[in-house]
Parts: structure tokens; sequence; C-alpha cells
């Protein structure tokens, strides 16, 4: 039975080219960065190249590239090495953020520190007016930029500058991890203080992700020892995932933003396909991924329509990132729904992996979806085809017409 991956939002499989990058760092830039033989100084320039690729990525507002273990642990160090959560100082962020910033706020609590969250619309959208007006006068407020369950895009460049203008004391943190490869980030971020992405997210290795610093933004570490990261991250460099998600970086601003291209790694890197089974072609215009997306998008919504109210799309498209579809459903538990689709090859997820455990996302009830609604989420990548949206449309139709369970 062939399988159907539609969870790509949970995590990417590698690109090719990240694939051979990585395997060619293991094998000829084994060194630790921080030796100053020349093995060490090669895997130092290697680890720097994917800096600059990232940095590129980001834009040029964000100097400084700190690399981390992935984006729950940049979520972590933004939160309590920029928000120094202590008595007297105020932390911001919305209900519906990720789990490690709320696991991160939590803890802030603990520390003394006074916590706000701003509620969201039905859809999760953040209402920019709400979100300054909480953020007024904090020391730190934290914000995602494309939410991770349901694809909302949040007004980031507005937020900033009404940040800048009202509250300029406030560091502004971006979790623009669901939003790597999905929005041209060098426009997206607007003048926030902060971003966390993880490579994972968008083709590149697990275990390797990034906090960018724009001037003025000086996180206390989290993890002491060497002089790693420029101080901020000690520990040796994961420089296989580093030298992956330097070319995984390229490969996402080249579907997101005109003129950017694949990083060099430990030897030149061919243009070649973006992975996952769908080649680039020369004729194929920047941003070409996104357009590609929203027409799967489209045929998908089309197909489940005939199957609502058991299942219906929580977030309209025009409010989200295309290929992110979160649909409520009604009249069986969505557990029972995803192993129906399973069972029928196809694999999608209840929401956010980091909270998959749960029987019920706590992003529903922060968008005061009835207690009897629960959700699937489909998120689509470079590798599906419109022969698997149908193949989606046709095993969900199957699942629902066997009844509740």
């Amino acid at each position: 039975m062939a399988r159907i991956y539609l969870d790509h939002a949970a995590t990417t499989p590698a690109a090719p080219e990240v694939r051979a990058a990585v395997a060619e760092c293991m094998a000829e830039g084994f060194g630790n960065p921080l030796s100053l033989h020349g093995i060490g100084v090669e895997a130092a320039r290697a680890v720097e190249r994917a800096r600059r690729a990232v940095r590129s990525l980001l834009g040029e507002r964000f100097r400084r590239v700190v690399f981390t273990s992935g984006g729950t642990e940049a979520n972590n160090l933004a939160v309590l090495g920029l928000g120094r959560p202590r008595r007297g100082r105020r932390i911001v962020a919305t209900t519906v953020e990720h789990s490690s910033i709320r696991a991160a706020i939590d803890a802030a609590r603990a520390l003394g520190a006074e916590v706000d969250l701003a509620p969201v619309g039905p859809a999760a959208e953040v209402d920019v007016e709400r979100f300054v007006s909480a953020a007024l006068g904090a020391s730190f407020a934290a914000l995602h930029l494309v939410h991770n369950e349901l694809g909302t895009i949040a007004d980031v460049t507005a937020v900033s500058a009404e940040l800048a203008r009202r509250s300029p004391e406030t560091l502004l943190h971006v979790d623009a991890v669901a939003a790597l490869g999905k929005l041209d980030l060098r426009a997206a971020l607007g003048g926030a203080s902060s971003v966390s992405i993880s490579a994972h997210k968008a083709y590149g290795p697990r275990g390797v992700g990034a906090l960018g610093l724009a001037d003025g933004a000086d996180p206390l570490p989290m993890l002491l020892g060497g002089g790693h990261e420029g101080g901020v991250r000690a520990g040796t460099q994961n420089v296989e995932g580093i030298v992956g998600f330097g070319v995984a970086a390229g490969l996402a601003a080249e579907c997101t933003a005109p003129g950017a291209n694949v990083p060099s790694g430990f030897a030149a890197r061919v243009r070649g396909g973006p992975g996952g089974g769908e080649a680039r072609s020369a004729e194929q215009p920047p941003g070409w991924m996104t357009a590609r997306l929203a027409a799967l998008d489209r045929r998908l919504l089309d197909g489940i329509a005939p199957l609502a109210p058991t299942l219906v799309p929580l977030v309209p498209p025009d409010r989200r990132v295309p290929g992110l579809v979160a649909l409520a459903v009604r009249g069986m538990p969505a557990e029972v729904l995803l192993h129906r689709l399973e069972a029928r090859g196809v694999y999608c997820s209840a929401g956010s992996a980091c909270s998959s455990r749960l029987a019920r996302s706590p992003v529903l009830d922060a968008i005061g979806a009835p207690p009897e609604v629960g959700m699937i989420r489909v998120s689509m990548g470079r590798s599906t085809s419109e022969a698997d949206v149908d193949g989606f449309v046709e095993a969900v139709g199957a699942a629902i017409r066997e009844g509740g369970a």
C-alpha cells in the first residue's frame, strides 16, 4: 500500500542536497570548530558559511545567528535569556503560542515575572491593537508568525511597528518555525528583536535550530561552559546539522524570495531539484512552491466540501499559509479518524507534534471551539502530489462513512 505523507508541519523529509552535504561533512569535516589546526578551521568555516546562509534568509536586521538544538531551545533562550524573568518584569504572549513558549512563560512566572496572555480570534487571528496594548511597558513579548497548528498568519510587521512607536523598551520575539519556507522572512519579521527557526521544518536535519538576534538583543546563556556561539550557547557545535541547515536555508529562500541561491556546503553544490520528489526547472519562478501548495490546498478544500459538517476547515485560506489545513472534526473522535486514515496509508496529525499525546489540543479551547469538536491537521510539502490530495479525500470520506466510534 502506497503511503501518503501529509504531516509536513510536524517534520519534513531531508532534501537530497541536505543529505549529501551532511554525509560529506561527516566524512570530511569531522573536526571540532574550536580546534586550532586545519581540520578544526575547516569545520569552523563550514559553520560560518551556514550561518551566513541563515542570516541571509532572515535578513540583515538579525546580525547575530545563534545555532541551537532546535526551535524549542531557541524559544526557551529567547523567553528566559532575553526576557530575564524576575519580580518587576512583565512578559506578554498570546493564548495560542507553541508549547515551548508556553512552558518557558510558565517558568518565567515561577521566577517572579508577571505574565499577560492576549486572547485571539476564532481563527487564532492576532488583533494588533489588543496585543500591542497588552504589551505596552512590558520588558518582553512573544508572538508566532505562522501558527503551527492552524497556519494563521500574524501581522508581525504591524505589531513591531506599533511597539517601536508606543513601547520601544519592549523586546519582541517572533516564533517563525512554522513560517520557514512558506513566507519571505526578510519581509515578514518587521522590527522584531529576535526570531526562532528550526531546520527540520524546511527539509533540513532534525536537532538543529537558530535564534536570530537584532541589535540590542543580548540573551543570558542557559547552557554554560565554553565560548561557543559567541558565548550565548555553550557546547560543541553540531557541525553536520548546521551545514545541512545552511543548505536548507538556501532552499527555503529560493522558494519564498527572489534571487536567493542554494549555499555551498563543504563542496560546491549543484542547484538541482529542491528535494522530496519535485524538481525545480529553470522556468519555475521564485516562490514557485507557495503557488504549488496553494493549488493543492484548493484541490483539497474542493474535495472535502461534501463532507461538511463532519469535516470543515477551521481557518479560511486568505488568513493562513497555503498547504497547512486544520480541519474541525464533528461526530467522531479525531483520534479515531486519524487511525482510520493510517489504516488506509494516509498520515496526518491531530495538531502540534509537541502536544500530540493530548486528548484535545488546547488551541481549540483558546479559539472557543465547542468541547465536542476535534481537529486533524493536513500539511503538504514538496513531495505532495495531486494524487496524494485525491487519495486523502477518498480515504477521509471512506473513514467518515464508517460512522462514529
